[in-house]
């Protein structure tokens, strides 16, 4: 069924119904009245993507994400809070997954498919996988979130770790912690080495050099959480204090404190990364940086937004401030 179909059998021009569909005021009442019983009746969808390519514009955007496997809920709930704020803008999203892990280029790949979809714009939320779009052709609005690198052509949102990193860091030495382990994501990641450089910086800052056997260098996953701690655990002299690359890690860590019968908030402190709703119902709850996915998911649509519609004038810098929460797993050192 197609508009000239609706036009004859609503005894109109198939004119008439394109301004109908297009809710355009200056159809007469009475034809309106008659398109639309006929469209009811028949159960006729106007196909919202063609007409949008007519017009030259898809209101379609693309986002790119990583890791939607591994049980980490960081980039799901990235995808959830980006479409809700492009469909208010009456926008439709196009999730492309890179597998960074099997295919660290995959990203480009993705690039490619979203751009023949003629998305009008970009949001890439992989985390250091830029390098893999430095010679890539874009010729289309792009936005990154944590680039190590500008690119051009590209709008960065730039994210400022070192804040609550040493926010965390402050209140782990107020509490009297001086030997503060970390479990870091594999450090080719630029986010990850980000991360880890700035919690090297903030440990210098209040007068601590950080040890080479009190970081472990994991899988930024539950099961890497569970594995590194051991190696924390295991040497002659401990940390009091242990700060985690992700929450997921550190959740991880918890499971295998508890097996060891040792108690986070009690005889170590804990803190994770990223402030997952899941930190708020953890035993102990989870005290850690906040990285907020709706935050930042909300900011990486309004960046892309700008980018489509200001252009090249790009007046705004994007920032995302993490800051320190403070909930039940961390505690003076246990002597």
């Amino acid at each position: 069924m197609n508009i000239r179909e609706i036009a004859h059998r609503a005894r109109v021009s198939h004119s008439t119904v394109s301004r109908i569909i297009n809710n355009i005021e200056t159809v007469d009442p009475v034809l309106v009245r008659r398109v639309q019983k006929v469209i009811a009746e028949v159960g006729y969808r106007p196909n919202h993507q063609a007409r949008a390519l007519a017009r030259g514009r898809t209101r379609t955007i693309g986002l790119i994400v990583s890791e939607l496997s591994g049980g980490n809920p960081f980039f799901s709930e990235i995808i959830l809070y980006f479409e809700r704020a492009a469909v208010e803008q009456g926008y439709e999203v196009l999730i492309s997954f890179a597998d960074t892990q099997t295919h660290p280029d995959h990203v480009a790949v993705c690039v490619t498919r979203l751009q023949e979809r003629q998305v009008e714009g970009i949001a890439v939320m992989t985390f250091g996988m830029e390098r893999y779009l430095r010679d890539y052709p874009i010729n289309l609005p792009m936005i990154y979130a944590g680039s190590d690198n500008e690119l051009p052509k590209v709008r960065n949102i730039r994210i400022d770790y070192l804040t609550g990193i040493r926010e965390a860091v402050r209140h782990l030495v107020d509490f009297g912690h001086q030997r503060i382990g970390y479990l870091s994501g594999q450090l080719d990641w630029s986010s990850m080495r980000t991360r880890y450089n700035a919690f090297r910086r903030a440990l210098k800052g209040f007068g601590i050099t950080l040890e080479n056997e009190l970081t472990v260098e994991c899988e930024h996953t539950w099961d890497g959480g569970a594995s590194g701690i051991v190696n924390l655990l295991n040497l002659p002299k401990p940390p009091t204090a242990v700060l985690c690359c992700n929450d997921v890690t550190a959740i991880g860590a918890l499971k295998t404190l508890g097996m060891r019968g040792i108690q986070a908030g009690k005889d170590m402190a804990l803190v994770g990364f990223d402030d997952l709703t899941m930190c708020r119902f953890t035993q102990p709850s989870l005290s850690t940086i906040r990285f907020s996915p709706m935050e930042l998911a909300n900011l990486a649509f309004r960046a892309l937004l700008e980018e489509i519609q200001e252009g090249d004038s790009r007046r705004s810098q994007f920032e995302y401030k993490t800051h320190f929460v403070l909930r039940e797993s961390t505690c003076a050192p246990n002597r």
